[in-house]
């Protein structure tokens, strides 16, 4: 298994500075124009890290996670402070038959002149989850699998029900390095600067 289901600590990713990239490739004709070709359906994010000074138990914590995931080896789960909630969104309409949908949060661009950007989100964060269907609230009769943002109903909603989910979700990524490199300025100090984390696709 490449991915641990565990969250780097949040005391540390607080400080995060990063976001989506996407990949394009851009070509210039001989006329001077662009050509622009979008090469992912979904955007890569990343991230780095200051780990700033830090003691004792603080430091063991990011030392522990570090040789956990073995470097580069093992994805975890990164709460990314900028992006991590999903309001009330409708995911699906019912059609009287279908009991699983993708988890989704979709970006909406106010002036319209692009279409809706839709981010599958895999990674939910248990216990944030609420559903409704046609606006009534469902309190029971349906489960998330929190590592892959299925939500499943134990009896198929009816055809062009309206179905909405409200939660919270982490970015799935990894070091993108194999080598620590933590200076010492102090005394039980420990400083690790520029740490870069990487989505992965799971």
């Amino acid at each position: 298994m490449s991915f641990h289901e565990v969250r780097f600590p949040t005391r540390v990713s607080y400080g995060a500075i990063g976001g989506p990239r996407f990949s394009t490739t851009v070509q210039i004709l001989n006329s001077g124009f662009e050509q622009r070709n979008i090469n992912w359906a979904q955007a890569r994010r990343e991230y780095t890290v200051d780990i700033s000074p830090s003691r004792g138990a603080e430091w063991t914590a990011v030392l522990d996670f570090f040789h956990a995931r073995r470097g580069r080896a093992y994805g975890f789960r990164l709460k990314d402070f900028s992006d991590f909630v999903m309001p009330a969104q409708s995911i699906a309409t019912g059609d009287g038959s279908s009991t699983a949908f993708q988890i989704f949060k979709r970006y909406i661009d106010d002036d319209a002149l692009a279409p809706p950007y839709d981010r599958d989100l895999k990674k939910i964060v248990a216990d944030s989850v609420s559903v409704t269907v046609n606006a009534s609230p469902m309190a029971s009769g349906w489960s998330v699998n929190e590592t892959s943002g299925i939500l499943t109903f134990e009896s198929a909603p009816a055809a062009d029900a309206d179905i909405t989910v409200a939660c919270e979700f982490d970015v799935p990524v990894r070091f993108d390095t194999d080598l620590m490199q933590a200076a010492i300025p102090g005394p039980d100090v420990h400083h690790w600067q520029s740490v870069k984390l990487v989505e992965i696709r799971v």
